[in-house]
């Protein structure tokens, strides 16, 4: 009764060792069975056929049934352990092992409901090669012991039994009945095996759901392949089972239905896996990268997501499936590329290893691309409409390209080939117009990389790209980025050409550098690379040497550094010839150089040397600047005074420039120069000119005036009256002033030109009311009215007296009023000459009757009565006269006193010597004027 515990103990070992390993398909192949290890210390090992000879001796004197059968049962397991031993020393031997079931066959006969000796029955005769009987004995187990802890064996070895007779319902059934008793050393082979039932009897799903739950035990222990060997190779034949029920309901799809996501089994990528792999052992490779790809596109976060996007390219490769591969390549980049969410929450080792895939793809790609970008633009010969599609899909070629040299520098950024790369973004850019993204590519390959082979190409090409974009940007709309143009394009030719200055292009880019700075006015900076282009070596030649020259003198000139302008307009000067473009530029900077030389001496306060340099610069030609710099050293000779140089300037400038615009303008600074030099008609010549060419009439009025003025003063008389005349007839206004002109005029007409009448008419008869018109006016009526009186006093009475006589009182009517005239005017100086020819007029009309010759042949008495009749005929024009005299006189009550005043009193003397010869009067009237 000890013993039987202790067996069954061994028994439950002997199962548990054959569950360990799936391989273990009969009773036969259960490992011999062994006592467990004891904690104590044990004796020394008895040799079994010693113990065999003891059993048998104690059989013989054992006379208790119950002992009888112990001691049976012991050398029965001593037998199967000799024969095992047997075995295990010569495994080619064939050992039988009947004795050993005989043994067990009498003791189940003696014993039928021992579950021990059955299942220990049942175990002698699989291993001696009868299973049909062990499985009786099984079976027998099964009836008699229902809850033996043998049942679980007896279930699966009745499983596996029926399996292997093909009877898969009936496995499947012992299988289940097995796991429903719970857990037991059989449960991860029975669950394998009962996958394997369900699938061999297509019950797909059942079988799917079996394998997947033994895989869920199995990782519970660790993951899956890093298992110990046995329980390794059940889980990878577990999803070999898998992979079949999975290609039996359609493939990958059948995976996410007996495993979806939610599940969130840790081992889901090697179903997928495994079904990829089962589909390329059988030549499905297509299948086999859709499965791949299927997994990828479930999992996408997933570690092993890019190791089985791997395992799709590799298997479209090796399957030649050429049209997917690219495809498949494309899309691996996408997902797992340096711009992916991937990529981004990839610790570092995962990168390393994605890198090692990417780089050969990513060149791969791009250069696919580029070339066929290329190839695309260059197609000729289609229709336009198939062009546009051309150029459209070439485009596309080139951005995608484009894209794949970007990742690939971001992604390699310190790789040997990642210089080339990005030299060929830099193409794809500037195929695209992207001149900005090309210039920054080509200068990191020319400057950042270092790139020997592609360096001076590159930076050449960030030269071109550079001045692309600063031609581009626009002037005023945006100024921020015009001027980071424009201050790229300058400082990355200047880079250029300090890089590689034996390139054949680093000088026409360092001058190109110089002309644009000038351009951005800096011209310090424009100095420098102009200076450094001039010590090139080698030299550069007479053009580029007359550009950098032309720029030196635009910077220097900006800078108001004239006389360096100067000499470097010089230099380009001596570089051209008259025809070349740039000489007559070069000749005007030049002589504008040596003009504001010219205003810096005169700023300082050196005339002198300001002049110089303004004559100076007529050296250069008779230019329009030349005229300029004349015409202010004309003005600034007068301003000096140095009135002879004045003139000598002013002719030869009338000489050089008679058509220029400024020479009208000089005809006033001679009439200044003239005058000062004491040449009244050389100014009254350029008083003419003004007169004649000036725009502003006010000024061609005056001067004429002003002309017949200076003829006057020289002694011109003719030019003078003919000058007067002028102005007379064609300005009549200001009236004054015309009144002026016709006043000098009757001046210099002699008293006998037949002309003087009409202007002493028209100066007497003018409307002028202000007092120098009516001045005028007077003094020309005086006139007038003087000839009237000389023409009146040579009328001499005669006879026939009435006749003569009628004449004179013609004229004597006439004078009179022709002076009346004049009174009308009442200005002083004309009115007391006016009254005294009055007074006069008649005081000679009376004294010239008295005078007059008397008829011939008068007796005494007649005569007497002739000359009482004259007398009384003359005496109303002496009152009249004395009259008029007296009123003359009287004036003086207003403080007038005149030649004509005292002619009045010498008259009224002679008239009335009674009354006005007395000397106190006279001093009276001499007093009174005092």
């Amino acid at each position: 009764m000890r013993l039987r515990p202790r067996l069954l103990a061994l028994a439950i070992c002997l199962g548990s060792a054959a569950c360990s390993n799936q391989t273990v398909k009969t009773l036969a192949d259960l490992p011999p069975a062994t006592l467990p290890a004891e904690t104590v210390a044990q004796p020394a090992p008895v040799d079994v056929a010693t113990l065999q000879r003891s059993y048998e001796r104690a059989l013989v004197t054992s006379t208790d049934p119950h002992q009888r059968r112990q001691i049976e049962l012991r050398l029965a397991d001593l037998e199967m352990e000799r024969l095992e031993q047997l075995q295990a020393d010569d495994p080619a031997s064939a050992v039988s092992y009947r004795s050993a079931v005989k043994r067990y066959e009498a003791l189940a006969a003696a014993m039928p409901e021992d579950d021990y000796v059955l299942y220990r029955l049942a175990r002698a005769r699989a291993i001696d090669g009868d299973p049909n009987s062990a499985l009786q004995a099984l079976d027998h187990i099964a009836s008699v012991a229902p809850g033996s802890p043998f049942m679980a064996e007896v279930l699966f070895r009745r499983g596996e039994a029926a399996f292997n007779r093909r009877d898969y319902r009936a496995a499947a059934e012992d299988f289940e009945r097995l796991l429903a008793r719970g857990d037991s050393p059989f449960s991860d082979n029975a669950r394998y095996m009962l996958g394997w039932s369900q699938l061999k009897s297509s019950e797909y799903p059942r079988a799917a759901g079996t394998f997947l739950d033994l895989l869920d035990q199995l990782s519970a222990q660790g993951p899956l392949l890093e298992l110990p060997s046995g329980q390794r190779r059940l889980a990878e034949d577990s999803l070999r089972g898998l992979s079949l029920t999975f290609s039996y309901q359609g493939g990958a799809d059948a995976i996410e239905t007996a495993s979806p996501q939610s599940a969130g089994r840790d081992y889901q990528h090697l179903l997928y896996r495994a079904l990829g792999d089962w589909y390329t052992d059988k030549e499905r490779f297509r299948e086999s990268a859709d499965t791949f790809l299927a997994y990828v596109e479930h999992y996408p976060h997933s570690p092993e997501a890019p190791a089985l996007h791997l395992r799709a390219i590799e298997t479209l490769q090796n399957a030649a499936l050429t049209e997917e591969i690219q495809p498949a390549k494309r899309e691996f980049v996408q997902r797992y590329g340096i711009r992916s969410a991937y990529w981004q929450d990839a610790d570092e080792s995962q990168r390393t290893r994605l890198r090692e895939w990417l780089k050969p793809w990513l060149v791969e790609l791009a250069k696919f691309d580029h070339a066929r970008a290329q190839a695309l633009t260059g197609e000729a010969g289609k229709s336009a409409a198939q062009q546009r599609q051309l150029r459209e899909e070439a485009q596309g070629a080139y951005t995608a390209a484009a894209t794949l040299y970007r990742q690939y520098e971001e992604t390699f950024p310190d790789d040997a080939s990642t210089p080339e790369m990005v030299f060929l973004l830099a193409e794809c850019l500037t195929q695209l117009d992207d001149q900005g993204g090309a210039w920054e590519a080509y200068s990191r390959v020319a400057w950042q990389y270092q790139d020997k082979q592609r360096a001076a190409e590159a930076g050449y090409a960030a030269v071109l790209a550079a001045a692309e974009m600063s031609r581009r940007t626009p002037s005023r709309a945006n100024q921020g980025a015009e001027s980071t143009w424009q201050h790229r394009d300058i400082a990355t030719s200047l880079h250029f050409a300090e890089s590689w200055p034996a390139h054949q292009y680093a000088l026409p880019v360092q001058l190109a550098a110089a002309e644009k700075l000038l351009g951005r006015n800096q011209w310090p900076e424009a100095i420098a690379a102009a200076e450094k282009a001039a010590g090139w070596q080698p030299p550069p030649n007479r053009a580029q040497q007359q550009n950098l020259n032309l720029v030196l003198g635009h910077s220097h000139f900006a800078l108001k550094a004239y006389a360096e302008a100067e000499r470097a307009y010089g230099k380009v000067l001596s570089l051209s010839q008259p025809e070349d473009r740039l000489y007559a530029v070069a000749r005007e900077r030049l002589q504008a150089a040596i003009y504001q030389q010219a205003q810096l001496a005169l700023a300082a306060g050196d005339q002198e040397a300001a002049i110089g340099h303004l004559l100076r610069v007529r050296q250069g030609g008779r230019t329009e600047i030349a005229a300029t710099a004349q015409y202010d050293a004309i003005n600034l000779l007068i301003e000096m005074q140095a009135w002879t140089r004045a003139s000598a300037e002013l002719a030869d400038f009338r000489q050089q420039f008679p058509t220029h615009a400024l020479t009208p303008t000089l005809a006033a600074k001679a009439v200044v120069i003239f005058q000062a030099l004491q040449m009244p008609g050389a100014a009254a010549g350029e008083f003419l000119r003004l007169a004649q060419q000036d725009a502003d009439s006010e000024v061609r009025r005056q001067s004429l005036f002003m002309a017949a003025e200076s003829f006057q003063q020289a002694g011109d008389q003719q030019q003078a009256i003919a000058t007067y005349r002028q102005y007379s007839e064609r300005w009549p206004q200001p009236a004054e002033q015309r009144l002026e002109a016709q006043y000098q005029l009757l001046q210099l007409l002699g008293e006998k030109d037949p002309q003087r009448n009409r202007w002493l008419r028209t100066l007497a008869g003018n409307p002028v009311k202000t007092e120098r018109g009516r001045y005028l006016a007077a003094s020309a009526q005086s006139e007038l009215a003087e000839q009237h009186y000389q023409d009146f006093a040579r009328i001499t009475l005669g006879l026939p007296l009435d006749q003569s006589l009628g004449r004179k009182r013609a004229a004597m009517e006439k004078t009179v009023a022709e002076y009346r005239k004049v009174l009308q005017f009442n200005i002083a100086e004309f009115t007391t000459q006016a009254s005294f020819r009055l007074a006069e007029v008649y005081r000679q009309l009376s004294r010239d009757l008295m005078e007059s010759q008397r008829p011939p042949g008068l007796d005494a008495l007649a005569l007497e009565q002739y000359e009482i009749l004259l007398e009384e005929q003359a005496f109303p024009f002496e009152e009249k006269a004395i009259e008029l005299h007296e009123a003359n006189i009287q004036r003086t009550t207003d403080g007038i006193y005149d030649d004509w005043i005292k002619r009045s009193f010498d008259s009224l003397g002679k008239l009335l010597p009674a009354r006005y010869q007395k000397d106190e009067k006279l001093i009276g009237w001499s007093d009174a004027l005092h």
